[in-house]
Parts: C-alpha cells; structure tokens; sequence
C-alpha cells in the first residue's frame, strides 16, 4: 500500500512539473492541456466530475468556475465544455496540433485541431490568459462545425 501511495505522489509531483514548464507559452500550454485530458477520457477518468487538481494547472479560476455554474444550472451543459461535442473520438487523443497563437496583451488566441481525419476533426479556437502561473484556458469555442 505504501509503494502504491508512493507512485501515486511521484505521478502527481510529475504532472504538476510538466504542467508548470508548458504553462510557458500559449501553444505550449493547449497541447500540454488537450493531450492530458483526451488520455484521461480515454482512460474513462472524468477531469471536470472528479475535480482533478491538474484543471487548475491548465484553466483560470473563473473558467473553472463558469463550468460548475453551467453543470448546476437548470438546463445543464450537454457538450464537454473543452471538446465543444459530446463525447470524444478515439482519433482525437495522441492527434492534437495548434496553430501559432496570437498575442495581445497578457491573452492569446489560437486554433487547436483534435484529430487528423478530415470527417472526424473537431476545430476549436482557444483563449488563454497569462497570469502569476504563466497561460492558462479561459474559454474555448467551437471553431467551424465538422461533424
């Protein structure tokens, strides 16, 4: 049990680690962010339902919060707010790219494509806010529809 407690520690420290390093640039940060939280889906781990401490790593506060808001509100949220779908593909995870991001002051903006298949491609366009952690997701829309 001990061993287990252990290498869960040192998993976590890890994360958090590489989390803090790619927190350094915008892009950085969506690739870092979009390839975690696919594996965990595909892991069947739940991120937002479980209140995973690397949310924090990778969103602002105040997305984090307008999430719970949307949850608990009557009509629900019925799309993954950082896929803007449903559900994910099993094409998208180990399949994530970003543009260049655009700066403006301490916001960026950029494209992330999830997915390489031209019919099974979700395009979203990320904003993310620099703060004392370094660039963290504020908002994400859904870029153009393709499905």
């Amino acid at each position: 049990m001990k061993k287990w407690w252990l290498m869960l520690l040192a998993s976590t420290m890890a994360f958090q680690t590489l989390a803090a390093e790619h927190n350094a640039d915008p892009q950085g940060t969506s690739l870092a962010f979009y390839n975690w939280y696919l594996t965990a889906l595909s892991h069947e781990e739940s991120p937002i339902d479980e209140h995973d401490p690397l949310l924090k790593e990778y969103v602002t506060e105040r997305l984090l919060k307008k999430i719970t808001l949307l949850i608990k509100s009557p009509q629900g949220m019925d799309d993954d707010y950082f896929l803007q779908d449903q559900d994910y593909s099993d094409g998208w995870v180990n399949n994530v790219s970003a543009s260049d991001f655009t700066l403006n002051g301490n916001q960026a903006s950029g494209e992330v494509v999830l997915g390489r298949d031209p019919a099974d491609r979700q395009q979203l366009l990320v904003t993310l806010t620099h703060d004392r952690d370094g660039w963290k997701i504020d908002d994400v829309q859904l870029e153009s529809p393709t499905r």
